[in-house]
């Protein structure tokens, strides 16, 4: 198998940059540690794969507090927001 390379672009103070991984192709939404955040998120949803050249576009949500990010980042993709219920 090959390696994927992941364009991010839009990020906040970051710009655009890339990602190199010998994970498949990435899903409908890629949450990662900001670059220089300490523990702050980046969510990011796909915009476009390119199988043959094996590069995934994605675009920036949002950065901060992990579980705002997943949620901002999960309705943009049309996904439906998980929410923590008690048992």
């Amino acid at each position: 198998m090959g390696r994927w390379v992941y364009e991010f672009s839009g990020c906040p103070d970051s710009g655009g940059y890339r990602q190199i991984a010998d994970d498949q192709e990435p899903g409908d939404v890629v949450l990662c540690e900001r670059p220089g955040g300490l523990g702050v998120v980046a969510g990011f949803v796909r915009e476009s794969v390119d199988d043959m050249m094996m590069v995934a576009r994605l675009g920036w949500v949002a950065c901060g507090d992990p579980s705002v990010v997943a949620s901002a980042v999960l309705q943009v993709s049309g996904r439906p927001v998980l929410t923590w219920r008690d048992a």
